[in-house]
């Protein structure tokens, strides 16, 4: 039986290692192994498989240090995850799913109960993935005729044109027009602090009303979740730049406006999304706004959060200066637009 679909399998037990790696070929999976958490990592990024399943106690890195390291590189991040432990106490399965697994299988274990909770996750991961292809494809069509509706009746006002696209936005998710409202006006004030002036700062004003669009295509299972997302949950929100791009590319907007809705996740550490750009490789106008969006997600209530008080937001954008953040538009922005003091 054919199957294209990959499982990662990390184990210390290379006697189990063996057997699961038996049982899963049987069935057409391809199975990669790794004997240590520190191989199981590097396998993971450079192999991408559909799914992994990971042994709790192991030498150092063990289960949770794995799912950890892996949670917090984008390329890894939405993998969906299985814990496989002889640990049974139901504390440990509660810390196991809260940590961000899929799933928390106990050993010993049939052979039959294995299978069928690994293709459980795997069939919630193609669900996900066919209700977003479906769900974006029809959105963003429906955007698509709208637009054109707009652009042949009238001569182009690209700031009234622009406007309407948020709205048509805001009618599935008020909270993120509210979002984009308070934002645009910090990239705006960090711009202006910066000496950014004319039709850069226009761009910029465009990129950040934009900057959010391509979630029209996401589900609003997804987009209106009020708690944490899944592994497949949060893939699928990372590809709100991907759709972003199908609808604006065509517009003919001008490039520098686009920079913003299509790089505004990627990271000064080269970890971010979609192009794992990094430094000065991001646009200018990504790496303001990159600033300013964090700082308003972190102080407002969002469906998945409440809000922080601005002492710890101030302290998480200072802390992730040098590694999500450019560091001197974290310093302009904190000094120059929030004006509070640092050491």
């Amino acid at each position: 039986m054919e199957n294209k679909t990959s499982l990662l399998l990390i184990d210390d037990d290379p006697a189990l290692l063996i057997g699961l790696e038996g049982i899963l070929k049987h069935e057409g999976y391809t199975v990669f192994t790794a004997k240590h958490g520190n191989i199981g990592i590097e396998t993971a990024r450079e192999k991408i498989p559909d799914l992994i399943v990971c042994d709790l106690m192991m030498p150092p890195p063990n289960g949770f240090d794995v799912l950890t390291s892996l949670n917090r590189d984008p390329k890894t991040s939405n993998i969906p995850f299985i814990f496989l432990t002889a640990r049974a106490a139901e504390t440990d399965k509660v810390q196991g799913l809260l940590s961000g697994a899929d799933d928390y299988i106990i050993k010993p274990f049939l052979k039959e109960e294995f299978l069928a909770r690994v293709k459980a996750v795997l069939r919630r991961k193609h669900k996900v993935m066919a209700e977003l292809k479906g769900t974006s494809e029809q959105e963003v069509n429906e955007l698509r005729s709208k637009i054109k509706e707009i652009l042949q009746t009238s001569e182009v006002n690209w700031e009234k044109f622009i406007d309407s696209l948020v709205h048509m936005l805001a009618l599935r998710d008020n909270e993120t027009e509210e979002h984009t409202r308070r934002v645009l006006e910090l990239a705006e004030q960090t711009a202006m602090a910066l000496n950014i002036t004319g039709e850069s700062l226009l761009h910029i004003r465009w990129g950040s009303i934009l900057h959010d669009i391509g979630k029209v295509g996401i589900p609003d299972s997804i987009l209106l979740k009020p708690g944490s997302l899944t592994n497949e949950e949060r893939a699928i929100m990372m590809l709100h730049p991907h759709i972003a791009h199908q609808i604006l590319v065509p517009l003919g907007l001008p490039s520098a406006t686009l920079e913003i809705p299509l790089h505004h996740h990627e990271r000064w550490d080269g970890k971010g999304y979609p192009g794992h750009l990094a430094g000065e490789n991001i646009p200018l106008s990504a790496r303001i706004f990159a600033v300013a969006d964090v700082w308003d997600g972190l102080v407002s209530d969002r469906p998945y959060h409440k809000a922080w008080p601005q002492e710890e937001a101030l302290e998480y954008v200072l802390e992730q200066s040098g590694k999500h953040f450019d560091p001197k538009i974290v310093d302009v922005f904190i000094k120059k637009v929030l004006r509070f003091a640092t050491k």
